[in-house]
């Protein structure tokens, strides 16, 4: 008898140590957890010009200096659930207005993940923010800006973990920075991620807004995952780390520049990947000139001062942020072209010319070029596959280098398990022999040569034939794009100035769509009102037409004769209207184009 009342009460000792750990973990079965979540607003008021003196309010309110009305603001907080019959149901757990002194309680049973969406009026677009109750309470803060930059920030942290067993933490203190930080500075952290079909989901945690210089984004992983931190309003920046289970990344200074981040972890695949590299002597004092170099480069341009005579030989050095050149009056460089048959005029000779670029250029290269040796020696060499994958997904080669990249991913297709190849190695296999075909397919395609024939219904459904229409006419612009390009659509109205001028000149547009799906192509080809010949293919970036003519970025214009002889590639509105006025004369009825765009949509890889 003794021994059964040793062992009930054993047994109510260890139920009751279960309880207790379980309460710790918020997940106490039948328990109610309170959420508290509050809200604020937070005014920035418009600048105003210190040389104006204001005598009497103003009585108009321009778009620039407009701030928010929140009288019928709403916010909803929900989450998605499913039935047992597998349908998707969306469960609402508060919807009411949303004021500067927003205050409201949810009771949970366990942590859930939810959508707070901010909709401040009926037209404008939702803000919304991921989030977890029954964990920790949660501070938001409404960013009212004037103009249409209006923000929906958490405020300080953000705890959005499900299983603290996973969980990682990012944090730091920003007071370093140069910048103020009573103004609106946020910290967000960006992942792709891929569900059971292998398709790719976007992954937010944050943005969290920075509280007396410090933040903590707090999330969950199941296992080492590549992902991007953003800094964005009073220091605008991006870094490369690895989340991975029971990882605290902690975010600082790298020696004396404020350009680049520091991210220390100090264990697992952040160190591996990323630390090794990054916190390198060498590679510290690399960005340190840099940093200096540009302040001073940003300076001399300030001034007016010409830029100094430099050793190196920059030309060649490519910068991925400095302003764009105008892709349509450039031609791809070519010394000698041996035309098609019948395209001897459309030859196009062309060197690049050599030009100095900025010192700071070259040294920020040289930062570039250390880190991608290091990250391309793992992913090629090391022993451990799971790293070899990490360092390809923090892009150690040039973004159009898609044979090096399948010369790196393809041995993890036999060395990793199936699933996990199935699911993450396979598709990017897929999509990189996809786009190296594109990428040969692109260089061949030069003036001198002649376009690939191909067949697309038009808008009534009647297949038509490229080289149909090029015979019916003296010169046609081939015209790559999609409804939901922005580039593309604001390229439009000059191309139909150009359209109506030398229609009687035999000169057609073509519009190739390469949409999704039929709805969106009709509906853009309605809504722009495009007067010229629209064929669609309506398979996205992988189309055979698409394929076939290199496409991995829009608007791209093919500009070709009668025989389909390519006289311009890569051409917009600007480059086409000399090379028409060129061929045919001025027409009185054109206008001066606006300065367009430099933008391409580029397909993502």
């Amino acid at each position: 008898m003794a021994n059964m009342k040793n062992s009930n009460r054993i047994l109510r000792l260890l139920c009751v140590a279960a309880l207790v750990m379980a309460a710790g973990l918020g997940i106490v079965s039948g328990t109610e957890n309170t959420t508290q979540i509050t809200g604020e607003v937070i005014t920035i008021e418009p600048e105003t010009s210190a040389d104006t003196t204001v005598t009497e309010p103003s009585s108009t309110v321009t778009p620039e200096n407009e701030l928010a009305n929140l009288s019928n603001a709403t916010l909803t907080i929900s989450y998605e659930t499913t039935s047992t019959e597998g349908d998707t149901e969306t469960v609402t757990l508060f919807e009411g207005p949303y004021q500067a002194d927003f205050s409201h309680e949810i009771k949970t049973v366990e942590p859930t993940e939810v959508k707070i969406v901010l909709q401040v009026t009926e037209e404008s677009n939702p803000m919304t923010l991921n989030a977890v109750i029954g964990t920790s309470d949660i501070h938001l803060a409404f960013i009212d800006e004037p103009g249409p930059w209006d923000r929906f920030w958490h405020v300080g942290a953000t705890d959005q973990v499900m299983n603290s067993e996973n969980k990682f933490s990012v944090s730091g203190d920003l007071s370093f920075l140069d910048i103020d930080l009573t103004k609106p500075t946020s910290v967000e952290v960006y992942a792709l991620l891929y569900d059971e079909n292998g398709d790719r989901q976007a992954k937010y945690w944050g943005p969290v807004l920075v509280k007396d210089g410090t933040f903590l984004n707090e999330g969950d992983v199941e296992k080492a995952i590549s992902a991007t931190l953003f800094t964005h309003g009073g220091h605008n920046t991006q870094v490369q780390v690895i989340l991975e289970p029971q990882s605290e990344l902690v975010i600082g200074k790298l020696g004396r520049q404020t350009e680049e981040l520091s991210t220390i972890s100090g264990m697992g695949y952040h160190a591996k990947l990323v630390e090794s590299w990054q916190q390198d002597d060498e590679y510290i004092a690399l960005m340190e000139a840099y940093s200096t170099e540009y302040e001073e480069y940003l300076k001399r341009r300030k001034s007016g001062e010409p830029e100094p005579e430099t050793l190196e030989d920059d030309s060649n050095i490519a910068d991925s942020n400095a302003d764009a050149e105008d892709i349509s009056d450039s031609e791809d460089a070519v010394d000698t072209v041996i035309p098609a048959e019948g395209c001897e005029d459309a030859v196009v000779q062309s060197t690049q010319s050599s030009s100095s670029s900025p010192h700071y250029i070259s040294l920020r290269q040289q930062a570039r070029d250390f880190r991608s040796k290091r990250l391309q020696k793992i992913a090629e060499e090391d022993e451990d596959p799971m790293a070899r994958y990490l360092a390809i997904n923090l892009s150690p080669y040039e973004w159009n280098d898609y044979a090096s990249k399948l010369e790196a991913l393809q041995p993890l297709a036999k060395m990793l398990d199936e699933d996990f190849v199935a699911t993450f190695i396979t598709p990017k296999i897929e999509d990189y022999k996809q786009l190296l075909i594109k990428m040969q397919n692109d260089a061949a395609l030069i003036p001198g040569q002649k376009v690939p024939a191909f067949a697309l219904a038009n808008y009534d459904g009647k297949e038509i034939g490229i080289y149909e229409l090029l015979g019916k006419n003296d010169l046609v612009l081939i015209d790559f794009w999609a409804s939901w390009c922005g580039p593309c659509i604001a390229d439009f109205p000059e191309l139909k100035k150009l359209y109506h001028a030398y229609t009687d000149k035999n000169f057609e547009i073509v519009g190739v769509s390469i949409d999704s799906t039929m709805e969106d192509w009709k509906g853009g080809v309605d809504d722009h009102e495009l007067p010229w010949v629209n064929l669609g293919e309506v398979k996205g970036w992988d189309g055979p037409v698409v394929t076939l003519y290199g496409v991995n970025g829009i608007p791209r214009g093919f500009l070709v004769d009668s025989e389909g002889c390519i006289y311009k590639k890569n051409i917009r509105p600007r480059a086409l209207k000399e090379f028409l006025v060129d061929r045919y004369g001025v027409d009185e009825s054109l206008e001066e184009p606006r300065e367009e765009s430099d933008d391409t949509t580029e397909e993502s890889s």
